[in-house]
């Protein structure tokens, strides 16, 4: 370790997050000092350490304490990616990008290690070896994440297009949403967002298992979209667990009778509703789109 002036360090590495509110790191320099230093490379870049070097910089300091790493431009790559990983404010979409590069850049410095995932029999038992393997359980280590959820990760960006992503960048699509999604292939994902976007998860499974099929062209043909069909659905599921509720009480002697009168109204209320022509017909419509993902 030694130290280094401000004005000589050069933050022209792509992975560093400058021009973020350093206000609170402002405050902790000043109260403990600087308790990390800055990593830099052989030629002053900063490696890791951005938001130290901004907060030093906005207090009128002129030197800092630096690591010095000495390692080819691969391995100053991961230096980088390994600060942001454990970084607590990247999008979710950034950490896939990031453990993706950090995958590719370490089975290029370990060609050595495991590229494919595959099954093997131990004592008997089926055990998934996942690929880099070595590689997941270090970044497991400082990132909290499961092994499993940073191989889905990283498939994950691997397999979703531009378009996928910028709906996800957008709220217009959940993570569970997306996993389904991305199991068609780039060209298809962005007919496929369009059409079921507004679905949920169970729906978009039947309508991805038809797509890879017949084709996304030809599972969007026989899928037509229905109006408020989400809404639908949902009420649909709540009044299936109704009914199954009020057979339970059925069977411990509870009719209608016995509900306090707020709630009988609300029932009658419910039935008017779901005996209109305007429910009726979007019902219908609804149950022909279920029958044809089936």
């Amino acid at each position: 370790m030694e130290m280094r002036k401000l004005a000589e360090l050069k933050a022209s590495n792509p992975y560093l997050r400058l021009g973020t509110d350093v206000t609170d790191l402002e405050k902790s320099i000043q109260t403990l000092g600087l308790i990390a230093p800055l990593v830099i490379s052989t030629d002053n870049v900063i490696l890791a350490g951005a938001r130290r070097y901004q907060a030093l910089l906005n207090l009128g300091y002129t030197e800092v304490a630096v690591m010095v790493v000495d390692r080819n431009d691969l391995e100053k790559e991961l230096v980088s990616i390994d600060e942001n990983l454990v970084r607590k404010d990247l999008s979710k979409i950034e950490i896939e990008s990031h453990l993706r590069r950090a995958k590719e850049i370490y089975q290029k410095l370990n060609p050595h290690e495991e590229t494919e995932e595959k099954e093997v029999v131990e004592e008997g038992i089926k055990k998934t070896i996942l690929p880099a393997e070595k590689f997941l359980h270090m970044v497991s280590e400082k990132t909290g994440l499961s092994p499993k959820q940073i191989h889905q990760a990283i498939n994950r960006d691997e397999m979703a297009s531009n378009y996928v992503k910028e709906a996800r960048r957008n709220g217009e699509l959940s993570l569970s949403q997306t996993n389904e999604i991305v199991r068609l292939n780039k060209k298809d994902q962005e007919a496929a967002v369009e059409h079921v976007r507004d679905l949920p998860v169970r729906e978009i499974k039947k309508f991805v298992k038809k797509a890879l099929t017949d084709g996304v062209d030809k599972a969007i043909a026989q899928s037509p979209a229905v109006p408020h069909h989400k809404e639908f659905l949902e009420i649909d599921m709540g009044l299936k667990r109704l009914i199954k509720k009020c057979k339970q009480l059925q069977l411990e002697g509870i009719s209608m009778e016995d509900f306090p009168e707020d709630t009988q109204e609300l029932f009658a209320e419910i039935s008017k509703f779901i005996e209109g022509e305007e429910f009726a017909i979007h019902a219908k419509a609804s149950e022909r789109y279920m029958d044809s993902i089936q």
